[in-house]
């Protein structure tokens, strides 16, 4: 087992009416000018008259930039920069989803930190500086309320990179969850939220003959939760206990809790970022595309893993081999997403074999290695046969 320190600073407020206490949570951090980042859409209308009454009751100033959250991008951080500077922003709340809590983050951070922000991505420069910064939580899936990462695009050059800020100090103070936000958004949204959290969890479960039965068991019962309140939330949407489950589990997802002392790769992420990137597809529903094809050509390098996420996780009886078990597993995995509605094809999502060398050559990029996949290793040939598979 590897060593390592475990701490996660955040506060975590689940439950029903939770944003109310917004305001509050802020006061007694010492904020005194709050600018709100969200992404404009109609479905947070009424959680944004709560949210700011409740800053507002506590004397304190509600600040909000004209141009919305609609994706990480560089130019927008930017602009959120010169916002903060300008208007003596002290505090920054995120209200929404992954996109909105990752541009969050990557204004607070780089507000207080000189240089540019690929000085920052990947493992390079590290900061303890970060403004205060926290979360209400509209969407299960990304993690990001619990996590030291933000994806962040930058689109202030070409091609654009989409790169990981890893940044202990950009970790929320406080991420405010309240399950039934989660039910505003589109049924989609939902399940390729869940799929991503799932892929979280893939990222570390798959992570090279380690034995660690803990860790393993761990991450198997949470993506079969997942998966089982996939199911659940199809049949009634607005269900309380079910969105609960989706949101805890996609927030253990991404905590590290689930792979504590043990490697994790990461290449499926890193092949996804680009094509989302382009597209502008759900990022779990490009992530729906890439695994089963990763999982197809890598499932060899840790076979008994592969037969146990098959056995234990998808429910396949053994077959008359290990390899035969595996494929099973990975067959059954396409099945599921399918069943609910996610693609499972490049061809579904206008991606085509023309791009797929511009498309690993962008994933390498992003990795900032010559490899793909601190387990994988993934070169980049072998990137563009992951996406032959997927197409």
């Amino acid at each position: 087992m590897i060593d390592f320190s475990f701490c996660i600073p955040t506060c975590f407020i689940l439950g029903k009416g939770s944003p109310a206490r917004a305001g509050s949570e802020i006061a007694k951090r010492g904020g005194s000018r709050v600018l709100i980042v969200h992404d404009g859409g109609s479905y947070l209308e009424d959680l944004l008259c709560t949210v700011r009454k409740s800053i507002e009751d506590e004397g304190l100033t509600v600040l909000e930039m004209e141009e919305k959250a609609t994706s990480p991008r560089f130019s927008l951080i930017s602009q959120g920069i010169g916002f903060c500077r300008a208007n003596r922003v002290d505090f920054i709340l995120a209200v929404g989803g992954g996109t909105v809590m990752d541009t969050a983050k990557g204004i607070a951070f780089l507000a207080v930190n000189d240089g540019r922000l690929t000085d920052y991505v990947l493992h390079r420069a590290q900061s303890s500086k970060c403004m205060p910064v926290a979360s209400v939580v509209t969407l299960s899936g990304t993690g990001s309320e619990v996590s030291g990462t933000a994806m962040i695009i930058d689109d202030l050059h070409e091609p654009a990179i989409k790169y990981p800020l890893f940044q202990e100090s950009i970790r929320f103070l406080f991420s405010i969850m309240d399950p039934d936000l989660t039910a505003s958004l589109p049924m989609r949204n939902t399940l390729a939220g869940a799929f991503d959290a799932i892929t979280h969890i893939m990222e570390r479960y798959f992570n090279g003959p380690s034995g660690y039965d803990l860790q393993d068991r761990m991450c198997e019962g949470v993506m079969c939760s997942i998966m089982y309140n996939m199911r659940k939330v199809i049949q009634n949407p607005t269900d309380y206990e079910t969105r609960a489950q989706l949101q805890i589990g996609s927030t253990l997802a991404n905590s590290t809790l689930l792979g504590l002392g043990c490697d994790s790769d990461w290449a499926v992420h890193y092949m996804e970022n680009p094509i989302t990137t382009e597209t502008h597809q759900l990022h779990g529903s490009t992530l729906a595309v890439i695994a089963p094809a990763w999982m197809r050509h890598c499932y060899q390098r840790d076979l008994p893993k592969a037969v146990n996420f098959a056995v234990r996780v998808m429910g396949v009886s053994p077959r008359e081999s290990d390899r035969a078990t595996a494929l099973a597993g990975i067959d059954a995995l396409r099945a599921f997403l399918k069943e609910v509605g996610l693609p499972t094809r490049l061809s579904q999502i206008g991606i085509g074999p023309e791009r797929f060398e511009e498309m690993a050559r962008r994933a390498i990029a992003t990795a900032g290695k010559e490899y793909i996949g601190e387990i994988s290793r993934l070169n980049m040939d072998e990137v563009q046969a992951i996406y032959e598979i997927a197409v």
